[in-house]
């Protein structure tokens, strides 16, 4: 049986009660709660989209050289997936490399308004040959295939501090991040990661994109905001060790106020990796 997002959160309020949690303690985590949509290649959940394939573009259109991750049919994402104001019809299509470094993004996303034709991009000029061998293995590893979604509650892998970080330790013991890997998650918490700070990928993302701006890096039409609470994970891309070693994680932030406009070149990524 799937359970709604209310069923979710009173097992999970009883579970941690049950665990002797305070009260008032549980209830502060249990506000912090939103919901995602977590992507992946199977499972009962409807068909969103696919992993995967030839990105498809309006004519004339700039793509990144990063490989393309997944298309999301914003139509069949039901509204009650994210809190995120996405749009309702249209095509969003994710790229994204976990590689990081020198404040580039290592991911980006463009929308496809519903109706609008579309075409295959030129092919990127060729890359340099060792790169270019590493680039398609890795790329060849993405998944592939129809994506499947399930509604998931998100509640902090982080430690924000007015919550209580046994109540994160423990909700990482119930909801391991290896039931993600290979996967994509739509809105929520981010997912446990090596990035230090109460703020978690999120604080990343918008000292970086700060910085890229400096160095003239950015590519969005506005100057990133440094208020980390500006900010919301758009989605997350979990890369297992057969894709990266030891696994990787690509987090896609973006202005919340730029994502109601439909601004995605306001987007920046990051990667959590330890090669």
């Amino acid at each position: 049986m799937i359970l709604t997002i209310p069923q979710q959160l009173d097992q999970i309020r009883a579970d941690a009660l049950q665990q002797g949690f305070p009260a008032d303690d549980v209830e502060r985590w249990i506000a912090t709660a939103i919901p995602c949509g977590t992507l992946t290649p199977g499972g009962d959940g409807p068909v969103v989209g696919r992993f995967g394939g030839t990105a498809m573009v309006p004519r004339g259109t700039q793509v990144s050289g990063l490989p393309l991750v997944a298309t999301i049919d914003c139509a069949a994402l039901p509204r009650q997936a994210t809190d995120l104001p996405l749009p309702p019809d249209g095509q969003l299509l994710l790229f994204g490399y976990p590689e990081g470094g020198d404040y580039y993004s290592q991911g980006s996303a463009l929308y496809v308004p519903a109706g609008v034709a579309v075409e295959e991009p030129p092919e990127d000029e060729e890359l340099d040959e060792d790169e270019d061998e590493e680039f398609l293995q890795v790329c060849q590893s993405y998944p592939q295939g129809d994506i499947h979604l399930t509604i998931d509650v998100s509640l902090p892998s982080h430690t924000p501090a007015h919550l209580n970080p046994k109540l994160i330790d423990y909700w990482s013991s119930k909801a391991p991040i290896s039931s993600k890997w290979g996967g994509v998650q739509i809105g929520g918490h981010a997912s446990a990661c090596d990035f230090q700070g109460n703020d978690g990928p999120l604080g990343v993302v918008a000292e970086y994109a700060g910085k890229a701006e400096q160095l003239g890096y950015w590519g969005g039409s506005g100057s990133p905001s440094p208020r980390v609470e500006d900010w919301v994970l758009l989605a997350e891309f979990l890369c297992s060790s057969e894709m990266r070693p030891g696994g990787a994680a690509l987090y896609w932030g973006i202005q919340r106020d730029e994502l109601a406009a439909r601004r995605f070149d306001g987007v920046y990524a990051v990667v959590d990796w330890n090669p």
